[in-house]
């Protein structure tokens, strides 16, 4: 059974109608890159220290209304930054039990007029 990962997909089929290898869904390459911004931490990423989100950080200190909205401004500016192809409609941060968040992005693939959404729930445990 081929494994399939976001932006190619293997085993490697040569094709003529991309001149090249076969791409994977777009909207399955877009959630791989949202997941990364978002739970990749600032300085784990070589030579770009200050790529993601560091939502797994906000976890050690108390979930506070000031803590979800840092949260969330920090999920908009990283998107904007690193995938500017990304247009977000609604983006919602909540807290999701005692060290919890729960974060439910909407947004739309500019390029290809693609709405889709994705839901991350990060837990300290």
């Amino acid at each position: 059974m081929p494994k399939e990962t976001p932006g190619l997909t293997f085993p490697l089929d040569f094709t003529s109608k991309n001149s090249g290898y076969e791409l994977s869904d777009i909207k399955d390459s877009v959630k791989f890159n949202i997941k990364n911004i978002i739970l990749t931490n600032p300085g784990e990423r070589i030579m770009i220290p200050n790529f993601g989100v560091g939502i797994k950080q906000a976890l050690f200190e108390n979930i506070t209304i000031e803590l979800l909205e840092l949260v969330r401004n920090r999920v908009i500016e990283q998107i904007k930054i690193y995938a500017p192809y990304i247009d977000i409609l609604e983006l919602l941060v909540r807290p999701s039990g005692e060290q919890s968040i729960h974060l439910k992005l909407k947004y739309e693939i500019d390029f290809v007029e693609i709405v889709d959404f994705i839901e991350i729930e990060v837990t300290n445990i």
